[in-house]
C-alpha cells in the first residue's frame, strides 16, 4: 500500500463538547473502518441511449478528438468544458469547448466554441479542472471561475507538460493563460480546504506515470509531496495511471483514476481509491469499477478522463471520455455519463456510534485514550518490554553555578544513551525535572540546548539531555549536526523491522523518564518535556503517549497536516496517526493530566510557509481541544502562544515557557515575578560573544539569531566537558544508527 490524510471529522473527543464518534484501530496497512463502506462494489448505471457529446461536425475544432470533460453545477445548470481538436494525431492542437445541460445528460454545445485556447497553433489546452470545494461543488473566487489546465506542444519530442491557470466571469471569456506554474503536470484536480489548495495530478516526467499530491497557499506556488500517492500496483493496471478526480464526502477523500487495462488491448478503465488524508490511498479491491461497454460501440474500449460530482440526492454522477474499437483515428471519440447510487448497494457510509456528552465522562475518556495510545505505540514500534537501565555515572562538572552530571544508560538491547543531567548544586528537596528533546541536527552540545539546560537548572529544576540517534556521541565519528537518522534508507529499514525512527526517538525519551524516576532527588509527580522543531514533534508524541509527564512544551512544530510534507522521520508516523485520529484527538490525548504549550513564531516560514494559514488552523484545533480539557477538569490544559514576527526559534527557553513550567511543575529557585523580571539577551549577540557559529539555514535574524532569551549571565559549556564516552567507545554499534538497525533487523527475521 501507499503511506501517504484526513481533515478533522467528528470524533469521540468532540462528544465532550458536541458529539462523540469512536474510531476503530488503524495502523500499518490495515484498512481503516471508515473506508470500508466506500470499498464495497460500485454499480455504475449508464442512463442515456448514447453519447452525451459526440465529435463535432466536419470542419469544427473538435471533429476528430474529444475528451477530458470538466463539469460543474451552478444555478441548476451543468457546465461542461472539454478538450477538442482536429486532424491527425501528430498534428493535434487542443482547444477548450463548452456545453451546457439542465439535467447532466443532454448537453448543447456553446455557439462560440471553442471558448479558449493559446491561439498560437502550437500549445494545446489539456485536462481542465475548476476550483471546487471538497465535496466537488464549484467555488468562485472574487466572483470568477478559476481554472487550471495542463499544456504541451504535442509535436515537441521532450513531452514537457506544464500547469497553467486562467479566470473567467462567465466560463466563456477567459483570461490569458498564466506562465507555467509547475512542470510535468497532467490532469490536475484541485479542491480548496480552509485556506489551502490541494492538488492531485499525473506526474509525466518519466514512465511509468504516477499520481502525485501538492499543496499551495495561493494556487500558484505549489509544494509537491516527496513520494507519489498512487502508483501502478494492481494486476489490471498497465503502463500508466492518469486522470485523477478527487472529492471528499463525510471526511473521506475519494479518487477515481484510470489506467490501461493490462489484459484488454487498446482499452482503458477507471479505478477507485479512498483515503483519510489525501496522501495514503487504499485501492478498491474490485477495480476497475467503471469498465468499457462492449455492447456500446461508442465506448467499447475507453472509459477514462473523467469528472465526478456528488448530486443533492447523495448519488454520484461521472462524465467520461470513450473510444470505439479499432480501427480508429480518434484518440477519444465521445463523452458519456453514468450514475452510482451507493444506497442501492448498501454502501452508504455509516457514521460511528454516537455517544452523548453526558455519557462521555472521564472514565469513558480514559478508556478511549488507553486504546488510542496502545494503537499508536504499536504503530510507532515502541517495545512492550524494557531492559534494565544499567546506568553508569561518567563524572560531573560544575559550570555557571550548577552541576552537570554525565551518564550512560541502556535504552534497549544494544542501544546505549549518553546523557547529561543539569541540576542545582544543593537542592533542598525533591525537585522537578525537564527532559529536552532535540530538533534535526540537535544534540546535547548544541548551543540552544546547553543554554536551556543551564537556564532550567538555575530555576531549580533538573534537566536531562540525551544525544539523539545518529548525533554527537551516537554518531559513528562523533560529529554534530549530522541528521544521520534522516535518510529514506534508514527510515525504510526501521519500518521494515516494524519500528519507526520517531518511535525510537520517543522510546529513548521514555527511557529518560525511567532514568529520572530511579533518582532520589527527582519529584516523580513533576516531570515534563520540551523541544523545538523535530524536538517539538517528539515532545508532542510524549504528551500524547507518556502518562508520567505533567507538562510538554512543543516549540517550532504544528498540530496540522502541513507536517505530512516533512522528512521521513516525522512524516511517516503522522500519516499513520492521521488514519486513526484527527489533530484534535491527538492534541487531546494528553488531557487532563498533562498540560501542553505550543509555542511558535508567527513568521516561521519553515512550518507555516509565511501566510499564517497553518497557525490559523492550529488555533482552531487547540481551541476545540481546549474544550475537551475543560470538560475533563483542566481549564488551562492546552494553549498556543505565538511570537509576533518570530521565526523558527528555541521558544522552549523563552520566558513564556518558563512561566508555563513554573505554573505546572514549579521553579524552586525563582518566583514567577522573578522570572518575569529577568533581563533578556539577543541570541545572535550571545552566540557572537562566545564564538558560536550558527547553521546557515537557521542562523538568520528571523530564526535563531533573533531569539530573545532570559539573561542569567550564562557561558556555554565546552563540548569536551559534556562528553560522556571514552575515546574507544565512540563509534561502537551500541551507540550508532547502524548498530541499532542491525539489532532490530536481527530480531525481525
Amino acid at each position: 500500500m501507499h503511506y501517504h490524510f484526513q481533515i478533522i471529522s467528528p470524533t469521540f473527543l468532540q462528544a465532550l463538547v458536541l458529539s462523540c464518534y469512536i474510531t476503530a484501530p488503524t495502523f500499518g496497512d490495515e484498512l481503516p473502518e471508515k473506508l470500508k463502506p466506500w470499498l464495497e462494489p460500485q454499480s455504475w448505471q449508464r442512463d442515456t441511449d448514447g453519447p452525451i457529446l459526440s465529435l463535432g461536425q466536419p470542419g469544427q475544432f473538435d471533429d476528430t478528438h474529444i475528451f477530458t470533460p470538466a463539469v460543474v453545477r451552478e444555478n441548476d445548470l451543468y457546465l461542461l468544458w472539454y478538450c477538442g481538436s482536429r486532424g491527425a494525431v501528430k498534428e493535434r492542437v487542443f482547444r477548450l469547448g463548452l456545453a451546457t445541460s439542465e439535467n447532466g445528460r443532454l448537453f448543447t454545445r456553446h455557439k462560440n466554441n471553442p471558448v479558449y485556447g493559446f491561439n498560437d497553433d502550437q500549445h494545446s489546452i489539456l485536462t481542465p479542472t475548476l476550483l471546487r470545494s471538497p465535496d466537488g461543488q464549484v467555488l468562485r473566487q472574487d466572483g470568477q471561475f478559476r481554472m487550471w489546465f495542463s499544456s504541451t506542444v504535442l509535436q515537441d519530442k521532450t513531452g514537457l507538460h506544464t500547469l497553467h491557470q486562467a479566470t473567467s466571469d462567465d466560463g466563456i471569456s477567459w483570461s490569458k493563460p498564466s506562465e507555467p506554474l509547475l512542470d510535468h503536470v497532467y490532469a490536475p484536480t484541485i479542491i480548496r480546504e480552509s485556506r489551502q489548495y490541494l492538488m492531485w495530478y499525473v506526474d509525466v516526467k518519466k514512465s511509468p506515470w504516477a499520481i502525485r499530491h501538492a499543496t499551495s497557499d495561493d494556487g500558484r506556488r505549489w509544494r509537491v509531496s516527496p513520494e507519489p500517492c498512487l502508483v501502478i500496483d494492481q494486476a489490471w493496471e498497465h503502463t500508466r495511471l492518469f486522470y485523477p478526480t478527487v472529492v471528499k464526502v463525510d471526511g473521506v477523500y475519494m479518487m477515481w483514476s484510470s489506467s490501461y487495462w493490462k489484459d484488454c488491448s487498446n482499452t482503458t478503465a477507471t479505478g477507485f481509491a479512498a483515503s483519510l488524508n489525501g496522501l495514503k490511498w487504499y485501492k478498491h479491491p474490485h477495480n476497475p469499477v467503471l469498465r468499457p461497454a462492449p455492447n456500446h460501440k461508442w465506448e467499447s474500449h475507453y472509459v477514462s478522463s473523467q469528472s465526478v460530482m456528488q448530486l443533492p440526492d447523495g448519488s454520484f454522477r461521472i462524465w467520461y471520455a470513450s473510444r470505439k474499437k479499432p480501427p480508429f483515428v480518434n484518440k477519444y471519440f465521445a463523452l458519456n455519463t453514468a450514475v452510482w447510487r451507493p444506497s442501492e448497494r448498501g454502501a452508504t457510509p455509516k457514521t460511528e456510534a454516537s455517544v452523548s456528552a453526558a455519557e462521555a465522562g472521564l472514565q469513558e475518556f480514559r478508556h478511549w485514550r488507553r486504546q488510542q495510545r496502545h494503537r499508536l505505540r504499536q504503530m510507532l514500534g515502541i517495545p512492550d518490554k524494557r531492559v534494565p537501565l544499567a546506568a553508569e555515572r561518567r563524572g560531573q562538572v560544575e559550570w555557571n553555578g550548577i552541576v552537570i552530571e554525565k551518564w550512560v544508560f541502556t535504552s534497549e538491547p544494544s542501544s546505549r544513551l549518553p546523557a547529561v543531567l543539569y541540576r542545582p548544586q544543593e537542592p533542598r528537596d525533591k525537585i522537578p525535572a525537564m527532559v529536552l528533546t532535540f530538533g534535526h541536527g540537535g544534540s546535547k552540545s548544541q548551543w540552544q540546548y546547553n543554554y536551556g539546560g543551564l537556564v532550567y537548572a538555575n530555576l531549580g529544576l533538573a534537566c536531562l539531555a540525551i544525544d539523539p540517534l545518529g548525533e554527537e556521541e551516537r554518531h559513528q565519528q562523533g560529529h554534530l549536526g549530522t541528521r544521520a537518522h534522516d535518510p529514506k534508507s534508514v527510515s525504510s529499514r526501521a519500518d521494515q523491522a516494524n519500528r519507526l525512527i520517531m518511535g525510537k526517538l520517543v522510546f529513548d525519551t521514555m527511557r529518560s523518564i525511567d532514568f529520572l524516576l530511579q533518582r532520589d532527588d527527582i519529584d516523580p509527580e513533576r516531570i515534563g518535556v520540551a523541544g523545538n522543531s523535530l524536538g517539538g514533534a517528539k515532545a508532542g508524541w510524549m504528551a500524547a503517549l507518556e502518562p508520567r509527564i505533567k507538562t510538554a512544551i512543543v516549540s517550532g512544530w504544528a498540530y496540522d497536516d502541513v507536517v505530512l510534507r516533512t522528512k521521513y522521520c516525522t512524516r511517516l508516523p503522522n500519516e499513520r496517526m492521521r488514519e486513526q485520529l484527527s489533530w484534535t484527538d491527538y492534541a487531546s490525548l494528553a488531557a487532563p493530566d498533562c498540560t501542553v504549550l505550543l509555542a511558535n513564531g508567527e513568521a516561521d516560514w519553515i512550518i507555516d510557509q509565511g501566510d499564517n494559514s497553518v497557525w490559523e488552523r492550529m488555533r482552531q484545533i487547540v481551541s476545540t481541544a481546549s474544550n475537551v480539557y475543560k470538560q475533563l477538569g483542566s481549564p488551562d490544559g492546552i494553549h498556543a502562544w505565538f511570537e509576533a514576527e518570530g521565526g523558527h526559534r528555541p521558544y522552549f527557553i523563552y520566558k513564556q515557557s518558563l512561566e508555563c513550567i513554573h505554573q505546572h511543575l514549579g521553579t524552586p529557585a525563582m518566583t514567577l515575578q522573578q522570572i518575569r523580571e529577568l533581563p533578556t539577551v539577543n541570541s545572535g549577540q550571545w552566540c557572537d560573544q562566545h564564538g558560536i557559529q550558527l547553521e546557515h539555514l537557521y542562523g538568520t535574524p528571523l530564526h535563531q539569531r533573533g531569539a530573545t532569551l532570559p539573561d542569567l549571565g550564562l557561558h556555554p559549556t565546552p563540548r569536551e566537558k559534556l562528553s560522556c564516552l571514552q575515546p574507544d567507545e565512540l563509534g561502537s554499534p551500541q551507540f550508532t544508527v547502524e548498530g541499532w538497525l542491525q539489532e532490530i533487523e536481527g530480531k525481525s527475521r
